[in-house]
């Protein structure tokens, strides 16, 4: 669409003209495309600007385990002569980045996270996420005994581990993947820790173990296996090396997410894309919409002066004397000031530029940041849902079996964890304990008590039908989380013993009164046949005295 102007006229049209500016339409020019391609980074540009570089930069990395140089120079040599490099170059993707399309994106590096990292809307969303994964946190199951499952939840709180969690979920947010660090006081890090009852590391009366949390800044990848995906450790580092420190992968718990295709691995470090440099693009789109709006305001009202030009620029003193009316006008412009003119010469209109829409715009970029990290923005911005009956509870109920899917992806962490605190202060694992998230979406006490009669009103009624026992029911009301009666015990009582089956009170009038219903059907059977048989005998009789 042609963009407007409106110019200054003469004072003989007396006028504002509305004129139509000719917008070129864009050539894919040389220039055009220099500037489209001034938005890659260098590194990706580099990488395809000749065949050259893209062999370079597309050959099999120096670190690659199992192979030696000369192993790597065939191999890439066998790449060359199929064809693989002038693929690279010569191929689609390679025409859509000199057409400036931007399809390549890589790792933007830790020091630009760092950066990111302090951008407000950036941690809005990732603090969101980390504070909502470990707010309940978990509870201990699976052991009989109560006392050994409260003094492990004590170690916990201990340790700290839901803090260390917590800081851990951050910092892969931020970077994509974050460790903790078991130290145990071993010197020597390159030894594998093995975590069961035959760790002589962990056993004993002066075994120790700390838990440390590790940013990904600090940690690259020594010994991988890349050759063989066959393997259960294919792209997955054996060891690390921590600021010059060998550190075996065994004593580093990893925390990853949003996992990269399996040939990006090695760009993000063998961890995960960050969820921040995921988030970026939209934050810059949505920055730029709220700047936009924030200039247009700005440019809301138009002053257009009309006036005799060429008498302005004729007289010497014309541009002064202009410039000081116009300094004048500026000045005193408000509600309460007054502009004397010309009434001939000269004449003053105001131009007002609409803004509708804007809000619109702003807003659905920034609730587009919302959506990409799966965040309700009631959530998120704390905006209130609109339109009729709207409450937002199925957004945050959505929002909620997404935290949980995504606190299932921490499990063996967590689990790992715990096995390490029972060896350290049991001696031994119990394969029995484990754990469960406490549920974020709990319902209110009303729903609740509906909930729980509808359950107990079908127990009834399948005992009432005789499909189940009373001890059945007793067993399914105690195991149910939702009743809230698992202090009941397993055993029914003596007085409860005693009792038959019909003796219960249930909504059944029947039951409620023996074999009452059982004995009714038996006299409406003896009336049944007593009917039938009158019926004979009376049609006996009838039948006698015809033939009499």
């Amino acid at each position: 669409m042609a963009d407007e102007k409106v110019k200054v006229i003469d004072k003989t049209e007396n006028k504002i003209d509305s004129v139509k500016s000719e917008v070129p339409q864009m050539k894919l020019t040389a220039e055009s495309i220099k500037d489209r391609l001034a938005l890659i980074p260098e590194r990706t540009a580099k990488a395809l600007n000749s065949l050259k570089e893209v062999k370079e930069a597309f050959s099999l990395p120096v670190t690659m385990s199992g192979l030696n140089q000369e192993q790597r120079n065939n191999l890439n040599m066998a790449f060359d002569s199929a064809g693989g490099f002038n693929a690279i170059y010569e191929s689609l993707t390679q025409h859509a980045y000199d057409l400036g399309q931007y399809p390549i994106t890589s790792f933007v590096g830790y020091g630009v996270l760092q950066q990111i990292a302090q951008q407000g809307l950036i941690r809005a969303c990732v603090q969101t996420i980390a504070d909502d994964l470990s707010r309940k946190w978990i509870k201990l199951t699976g052991c009989d005994d109560s006392d050994k499952l409260e003094k492990l939840t004590n170690l916990l709180r201990d340790y700290h581990i839901q803090d260390l969690f917590h800081k851990a979920v951050t910092t892969t947010g931020y970077m994509g993947g974050a460790f903790i660090f078991v130290d145990t006081g071993e010197d020597d890090l390159t030894l594998p820790l093995a975590v069961n009852d035959l760790s002589a590391e962990l056993k004993g009366k002066d075994a120790s173990v700390k838990f440390i949390v590790v940013d990904p800044v600090n940690v690259s990848p020594i010994d991988y296996n890349c050759i063989d995906p066959l393997r259960d450790d294919y792209m997955r580092p054996r060891m690390w090396q921590v600021l010059g420190r060998r550190v075996h992968a065994s004593r580093l718990i990893t925390f990853i997410e949003n996992q990269p295709p399996i040939l990006l691995k090695p760009n993000y470090n063998f961890l995960g894309i960050p969820q921040a440099q995921i988030l970026w693009d939209y934050v810059i789109h949505f920055n730029d919409c709220r700047a936009s709006t924030a200039r247009l305001l700005n440019k809301i009202s138009l002053l257009v002066v009309q006036t005799d030009m060429d008498a302005v620029l004729s007289d010497p003193q014309g541009l002064d004397l202009f410039d000081a009316k116009m300094e004048f006008l500026e000045r005193y412009r408000n509600n309460d000031s007054v502009f004397v003119c010309d009434k001939d010469s000269e004449s003053v209109m105001n131009v007002q530029t609409t803004i509708a829409g804007c809000t619109d715009v702003v807003r659905q970029s920034l609730e587009l940041v919302a959506c990409i990290n799966r965040t309700p923005a009631v959530k998120l911005l704390g905006i209130s849902p609109s339109g009729f009956n709207a409450t937002g509870e199925s957004d945050l109920k959505n929002y909620y079996d997404y935290i949980a899917s995504k606190q299932e992806l921490y499990r063996e962490q967590i689990q790992t964890i715990l096995k390490i605190i029972q060896l350290v202060n049991f001696g031994k694992i119990d394969p029995a304990i484990t754990f469960e998230f406490e549920p974020l979406n709990e319902e209110n006490k009303a729903t609740q008590a509906m909930t729980a009669q509808t359950k107990i009103g079908a127990l009834t009624q399948l005992v009432d039908r005789q499909a189940m026992s009373a001890e059945e029911l007793r067993e399914a009301v105690r195991q149910d989380q939702d009743l809230g009666l698992n202090f009941l015990d397993e055993e029914l009582p003596e007085e409860l013993q005693q009792a038959t089956q019909t003796d219960l009170m249930t909504d059944d009038p029947n039951a409620q009164h023996g074999n009452m219903f059982a004995e009714l059907m038996q006299q409406k059977q003896n009336a049944d046949t007593g009917n039938k048989n009158s019926l004979v005998d009376m049609a006996q009789k009838t039948f006698n005295n015809s033939n009499e």
